[in-house]
């Protein structure tokens, strides 16, 4: 006879999820990394949205565009961040650096959220969806503030980046879709 016990069901924790319990001094290191990571990826990607938007129409290949993106990288933010995500991500200016000194070729997108040493990071800290979560947000953010017209939405955008970079505006740890 085959049937399913209520003891034979438990919940088993994945064994790659990070450890999250704020009681915990390495729960509360987590979630402190985490914290800063969510800020670090929403700057960086309001770091490629703003000059694209506040420059549309005028600029059409990436080697105009990059030096604008280089110019507002949150750096600062970056340094705040686990030290593995920090040599992930210098690697990657070095690489567009390169890219605009001639030394390497052009690529469209040198910062693929895709890229398996970036999901294998977020991966580890449980946060594989962070791509798209910070979509949703800024898109919810963005939405409640502009009117649609071009102006308006590089103005929130702006609004955004400058609550985000003093703390006011702080994306919370899940976004529903």
């Amino acid at each position: 006879m085959l049937a399913s016990l209520p003891c034979m069901s438990q919940d088993v924790a994945a064994l790659a999820m990070p450890n999250v319990d704020l009681e915990t001094q390495e729960g509360r290191k987590m979630e402190g990394e985490r914290a800063a990571i969510r800020k670090f990826f929403v700057l960086f990607y309001l770091s490629a949205i703003i000059p694209v938007m506040e420059n549309q129409g005028r600029i059409g290949k990436e080697e105009d565009i990059y030096p604008l993106m280089l110019k507002v990288f949150p750096e600062k933010e970056l340094k705040l961040c686990p030290e593995k995500l920090q040599k992930l991500m210098n690697d990657k200016i070095q690489g567009v650096k390169d890219m605009l000194a001639g030394k390497k070729q052009m690529k469209p997108e040198p910062f693929d959220p895709e890229e398996p040493e970036i999901v294998a990071f977020l991966a580890a800290y449980g946060m594989e969806d962070l791509d798209q979560q910070i979509m949703n947000w800024m898109g919810r953010q963005i939405g409640s503030e502009s009117d649609g017209k071009l102006e308006s939405v590089i103005q929130a955008f702006r609004h955004l980046k400058a609550g985000v970079e003093s703390g006011k505006i702080v994306m919370p740890e899940k976004v529903e879709e």
